[in-house]
């Protein structure tokens, strides 16, 4: 880990790490508004989850529930883990585009 050698160097460092926290936060709190949706390949189940990974929505085909009860879970589960993978995806991408426009907003180069 780096460490200023320095008042100076720290104070600057502390004031671009809180410079960082609050454009991070702004843009999580920006990102647990977004839905995300997934569908079953047949279209027989659907999610909506936000950012903050609550279902908002959730849909099944009256036709598929006459399935076993098996089925439905196995397909209910498969269509929820897909559309949490896609928020776990899309924060990851955030997270990155957040630090890379901060570290050329303030001329930090990273090796």
């Amino acid at each position: 880990m780096l460490r200023p050698k320095n008042k100076l160097n720290r104070k600057k460092s502390a004031e671009l790490g809180l410079k960082y926290k609050m454009q991070l936060d702004q843009a999580k709190a920006e990102f647990e508004k977004k839905e995300f949706a997934s569908e079953s390949d047949d279209g027989n189940v659907s999610v909506i989850v936000n950012g903050m990974r609550e279902i908002k929505q959730l849909s099944i085909a009256d036709e598929f529930l006459k399935n076993s009860h098996e089925t439905v879970e196995a397909a209910l589960t498969l269509v929820v883990n897909k559309a949490l993978s896609a928020v776990r995806e899309a924060n990851k991408r955030l997270t990155a585009e957040v630090a890379e426009r901060f570290n050329t907003q303030n001329g930090i180069t990273v090796k």
